[in-house]
């Protein structure tokens, strides 16, 4: 059982949430032979007023940073974190009194030291919608309904909403990778460097649950997705291995091309199908009589909607590329830095 536990949390323009993570932080059942602290990382917070939240745990540390990205953000902590464990979360997730303990429960059963995941339930919302309804009940985003307790998987499964890692291990990688800037796939690139180093798989241990207070829209999500594909050539530059291992190819400009082919053959059908789902996205999810039928039949159908966006964007940060061009921070990780 580690002694020591250091809670990493980056954030940005949200102090309203993280105000509601610190207290229900401040609320964790410990071991009585464990140490906790908590280190806010604020990106950006150099240049905006921060009032420290009134309930924030005992051991509690801000720094204020210039605009680096989420993986710097957690770095800087990383770099003064105390915990022989850290524990990875967001400023707007709300972990239950026992998320803390329940990481060490799921640490101590693992055959050694490594990477866990908890799980992140999506907050109950009022008048929930149709999308609301996808979000929380298949794979759009997370993956845990496809995942079993007690079991393990690769890298890309690590998701820094909720997960935990030994200290050792950050410090053995060099923590994560500052390239990867503003935010995406800095989670997945730094548990695929501890797979490689240590052959070590991400275990699933849903006993630690924190709950997402992230309420999200197709326009939402639509941007999310063109910032992964904007993020995915970045991967590419900074590892060329991890991105490999992710798309099968390290060839960005060729992958780019077969992407366009793609998309020029289906469009019109994408521009169908898109209009086709907007108009049930809203819908009160209460009036859907058969939920279940159809939200497996809602999530197909956007499949390709969601490759799509994706693939736009891949093919427009690859153009920017060849012609030399700095890469184009985008707005849209306002809205994604917790997912």
């Amino acid at each position: 059982m580690y002694q020591s536990v250091s809670i990493i949390i980056p954030t940005g323009g949200r102090p309203t949430k993280l105000a509601k993570c610190l207290a229900a932080l401040s609320r964790q059942e410990l071991p009585a032979d464990v140490s906790l602290e908590v280190i806010v990382a604020l990106d950006g917070g150099d240049a905006v007023e921060f009032d420290i939240p009134r309930d924030s745990p005992p051991h509690s540390r801000f720094l204020r940073l210039p605009r680096l990205g989420v993986a710097a953000a957690r770095n800087a902590a990383i770099d003064v974190a105390r915990g022989d464990l850290l524990i990875f979360s967001n400023d707007d997730t709300y972990p239950r009194r026992d998320w803390v303990r329940e990481h060490l429960v799921g640490q101590d059963r693992r055959a050694a030291p490594g990477m866990l995941l908890g799980e992140t339930r999506w907050i109950t919302w009022p008048n929930p919608t149709v999308f609301d309804g996808l979000l929380r009940d298949t794979s759009m985003i997370f993956f845990y309904n496809k995942m079993k307790g007690g079991q393990s998987y690769g890298f890309r499964h690590f998701w820094t909403c909720n997960a935990s890692v030994p200290m050792s291990m950050v410090r053995a990688i060099g923590g994560f990778n500052a390239r990867i800037r503003p935010v995406f796939f800095e989670d997945c690139e730094f548990a695929f460097r501890i797979e490689q180093k240590f052959g070590d798989r991400v275990y699933f241990h849903p006993g630690a649950v924190n709950v997402h207070d992230h309420r999200i829209t197709w326009d939402d999500y639509s941007n999310r997705e063109r910032l992964l594909g904007r993020m995915a050539v970045r991967l590419a530059h900074a590892n060329a291995d991890c991105f490999e291992a992710i798309y099968g190819s390290a060839q960005v400009q060729t992958l780019a091309g077969e992407f366009g082919r793609w998309l020029e053959m289906d469009k019109g059908d994408h521009e169908r199908t898109e209009n086709a789902l907007r108009a049930w996205f809203d819908r009160p999810l209460d009036e859907i009589k058969n939920w279940q039928a159809l939200r497996e039949l809602m999530y197909v159908t956007h499949l390709p909607l969601k490759r799509r966006l994706f693939r736009d964007a891949f093919i427009e940060e690859t153009q920017r590329d060849l012609a030399g061009e700095s890469p184009k921070e985008s707005q849209a990780s306002a809205i994604t830095t917790a997912l």
